[in-house]
């Protein structure tokens, strides 16, 4: 039985448009690089992994992952441009996902590798009355997948524990190296190869409720 759930923020419970991933397709393709949306992420995400997220993102690291030469130009214009995600929405699943949730006696944290941003729009989109408590990377200085991130969550929360996130490398590995259950949240098909994840929040209800 789990005593809380920890929940990741963006591209879990929070879309943006455009996001960081299209936003670099974008350049890359301005660049005579046209590249698969799945590939941009993939690259990416690995990338941020290698320094767990905790300093700005080799972007040579990116583009070796892309099989791109890393011109000192194509790299001046990817530091030069405001990558960062836009107009943030929240995805009709979610609602439903919380509010089962908090009608049982789990805790519900939300743990981001996140920056002020997430907070202000936790409170602007309505969402941080849902949540026992926070972890927040750019509060605490630690960022997922290290360990130590988690063992706050679970000090906050309670074990055993269940981590819900979108990025293999750092939300479901991560989480399962803290001795912590996980699901990857695949919304848009990043990781085809994997077959044990779910497409939306909904999927994760009836998993999850049977084990609360």
């Amino acid at each position: 039985m789990y005593r809380a759930i920890f929940v990741d923020f963006g591209n879990t419970l929070v879309g943006f448009k455009p996001a960081f991933y299209e936003k670099l397709q974008t350049i890359l393709r301005e660049h005579g690089y046209d590249v698969d949306i799945r590939r941009v992420f993939r690259a990416y995400v690995k990338a941020m992994a290698v320094n767990n997220y905790s300093q700005p993102t080799d972007i040579k690291e990116f583009l070796y992952n892309l099989n791109i030469p890393p011109s000192d130009r194509l790299i001046s214009h990817i530091r030069g441009s405001d990558i960062r995600d836009g107009e943030a929405f929240i995805y009709d699943d979610v609602m439903e996902f919380l509010e089962t949730i908090r009608s049982t006696n789990t805790k519900l944290i939300l743990l981001s590798n996140s920056s002020p941003r997430t907070k202000k729009l936790l409170e602007e989109l309505g969402l941080v009355k849902y949540f026992d408590d926070l972890v927040l990377s750019h509060e605490i200085g630690i960022v997922k997948p290290n360990p130590k991130i988690f063992a706050i969550a679970i000090l906050k929360g309670g074990y055993p524990a269940l981590h819900i996130g979108d990025i293999y490398e750092i939300d479901y590995v991560g989480a399962r190296r803290s001795y912590v259950d996980a699901i990857l949240l695949d919304r848009y098909d990043f990781y085809p190869e994997i077959k044990e994840k779910v497409r939306n929040l909904r999927e994760i209800i009836p998993m999850v409720t049977k084990n609360l």
